[in-house]
């Protein structure tokens, strides 16, 4: 079978949407991973086939190495595939899109590649910038020189670029920055203030940023696992399509890119003009990511350490077991959803919470619950304590689910410990499945030294342990003896019985 690119369309004769190749060269993209390629791209693209606006993508690998990559994709013509696969409103979806936006990815570290990149800074065409270099992507670095070719960081090369466009007389351009960093887009644009500063650069340039330039604070969501990794499943969708696709992109129905602007950068964004599903711009994107890290990161991190201790093992069975799920729906609908009225509207958070059901219960990913257990008891701080002060805070009582996670995070901690070791504390579940729990070095070490703590004496130690939470969790009335009792449920009958016991008032 033959490879992906333009002469095997013709070939197979191929009939839906494809983007001329000689379109206009519009986005620069420093990134080129399955995110940007499955969510962003695919986004450029649907916007050309509905709007026409006519515009590729140049990608750029933002980092020395895997020379194949850009070799290999340039090769099939910068053509891939995403498979959209999983639930939407409770139907199983399993959508195909040849996604055309790209015109090819460059390599910066090769001179070549990083003359293009330059040429493109000045082009007329330019429009849009967009990254995702991951969070520790927007960094500084006090090494990077402005003579570098090219310097190490992304913040340093796009300052490199930005510059070369001021300095030819060329417009601004739109900065889409998608790493998953609060206030993304304004952090970047103050590293770059930084560079311009450290290289000693005019100071027209720092005032042509903030004239002509606009740097977007966003929030993207989408689960992207990437490639299919069954051989056979492999097999059978590349006989589907009638090609070889090795720079084929899974990624799951539902999707979000809220972008804070105002209504004229609306009118320059293709994919918001062309009214494109899970894409808007608005004032302030806070509330929204306080929606995603509450209601989705906040349920994972609250059910997914006790539904291990109960013998699971991947999220999607758990949203078959009444008592799981259950518990999952109580802790989002009564305890969570309430604490977000005053900064976002309850329908809009329960349709969120709806679809994260139907995200959990995807049956093309298969979601290990031991990797959303990494580092939890930093999550459960971040994602989970906020909204059970906010609950008491509102309702003058605890909120049950959510003190119960605290319960089996202490309990998932703790269950048939063997030892610490470097990699972890090595730990037995009731089933007598192995596992290793993954944190920070002194949660580890606490759990170790504690590990034959009676339950109230263990309680007290963690909830007191400020370096934990940043506070004494004792001060909230009723808690600790609370979590004390769960506690007790989930060593003696099991995690499964602590989370139906806070099902009943």
């Amino acid at each position: 079978m033959d490879t992906l690119s333009r002469a095997t369309l013709e070939k197979i004769g191929y009939t839906g949407y494809v983007l001329p190749a000689d379109a206009p060269e519009k986005v620069l993209q420093f990134g080129e991973g399955n995110f940007l390629r499955a969510f962003v791209d695919r986004y450029f693209d649907i916007a050309n086939e509905l709007t026409g606006w006519n515009g590729r993508i140049v990608m750029v690998q933002p980092i020395s190495g895997n020379y194949g990559f850009a070799d290999g994709i340039n090769a099939q013509d910068d053509l891939y595939t995403v498979l959209v696969r999983g639930k939407q409103d409770g139907e199983t979806v399993d959508e195909t899109r040849l996604i055309s936006s790209c015109s090819r990815c460059v390599n910066p570290y090769r001179a070549e590649d990083y003359a293009e990149i330059m040429k493109l800074a000045v082009s007329d065409d330019l429009e849009i910038i967009v990254s995702n270099t991951t969070e520790a992507g927007i960094a500084y670095d006090d090494t990077c020189k402005a003579d570098d070719e090219p310097p190490a960081s992304f913040p340093a090369k796009l300052a490199q670029v930005l510059h070369a466009r001021y300095a030819a007389g060329k417009p601004g351009v739109i900065v889409l920055s998608c790493e998953l960093i609060d206030h993304n887009g304004a952090e970047l644009l103050r590293i770059v203030k930084k560079h311009i500063e450290d290289w000693g650069w005019e100071s027209d340039f720092d005032t042509w940023l903030d004239n002509e330039c606009t740097f977007c604070t966003t929030l993207v969501d989408t689960i992207v696992p990437g490639r299919i990794r069954d051989a056979a499943e492999a097999a059978r969708v590349a006989e589907r399509l009638g090609y070889d696709d090795p720079f084929l992109a899974v990624r799951e129905p539902f999707q979000m890119w809220g972008i804070q602007g105002d209504e004229s950068l609306a009118e320059k964004l293709p994919f918001v003009k062309a009214g494109l599903p899970g894409v808007f711009v608005t004032p302030d994107v806070t509330p929204y990511k306080k929606r995603k890290v509450r209601i989705l990161n906040g349920a994972h991190t609250c059910f997914v350490p006790g539904a291990w201790l109960g013998g699971f093992d991947i999220v999607r069975d758990c949203m078959h077991d009444e008592v799981v799920s259950g518990f999952m729906n109580k802790m989002l609908y009564s305890e969570v959803i309430p604490t977000l009225a005053a900064d976002l509207d309850v329908e809009d958070c329960k349709q969120f919470a709806s679809a994260v059901q139907n995200r959990f219960d995807n049956p093309f990913i298969d979601h290990q619950l031991l990797s959303i257990c990494l580092n939890s008891t930093a999550k459960w701080r971040a994602r989970d304590l906020p909204t059970l002060k906010d609950y008491v805070a509102a309702e003058g009582k605890l909120p049950r689910c959510l003190a119960t996670s605290l319960a089996t995070l202490i309990a998932f901690y703790t269950t048939g410990m063997s030892g610490r070791e470097a990699d972890g504390l090595h730990l037995r579940r009731p089933d007598g499945a192995a596992y290793v729990a993954q944190d920070d070095a002194f949660v580890l070490d606490y759990y170790a030294e504690h590990e034959g703590d009676a339950d109230a004496d263990l309680v007290h130690g963690v909830l007191t342990n400020e370096q934990m939470w940043g506070e004494d969790l004792t001060a909230i009335a009723g808690l600790e003896d609370f979590v004390a009792s769960q506690l007790a449920v989930a060593r003696t009958q099991g995690a499964k019985a602590a989370y139906a016991a806070a099902l009943v008032e």
